[in-house]
């Protein structure tokens, strides 16, 4: 079992991160790869909402809150824990081929810097908008 190759995507707010991850990932899935994502932000936001019963689970007190329906299952860890715990559980669920990381900030994981921003550690390409050399390269670094 080969781990997934791992790829952070940084640039200003509005630059296209997630048009550009969606596109790959539609791409990607069509050429039968398997792809996981992790979003990233400095936001004080969540995914859960006030007055839901997964809500209530947390406010009263519930460090980590699954729903399960019909068509998924959401894990919702009431706390901030850094990529590589995340990437550990990530491989725990199934293997991929493929975790994209919106908003990468650690010094490890290897990234793609889209528009005109300040480089980041172990940046390795800089999105020119050209889809497809893009789409090269990142097959080519998962051989």
């Amino acid at each position: 079992m080969k781990k997934p190759t791992v790829l952070g995507f940084y640039g200003k707010s509005g630059i296209g991160k997630t048009s550009l991850i969606i596109k790959l990932i539609k791409r990607l899935n069509k050429e039968g790869y398997k792809i996981a994502t992790v979003k990233i932000t400095d936001k004080k936001i969540g995914i859960d909402k006030k007055g839901k019963d997964t809500w209530k689970y947390a406010q009263a007190g519930s460090k980590l809150t699954v729903l399960s329906s019909p068509v998924e299952t959401d894990f919702m860890l009431k706390k901030n824990i850094n990529i590589e715990k995340i990437l550990r559980q990530i491989n725990n669920f199934d293997n991929y081929d493929f975790v994209f990381i919106e908003g990468a900030h650690d010094k490890k994981t290897e990234k793609i810097r889209l528009g005109n921003i300040k480089e980041r550690d172990n940046t390795i390409l800089s999105y020119k908008d050209d889809f497809d050399s893009l789409l090269s390269f990142i097959k080519k670094i998962r051989m």
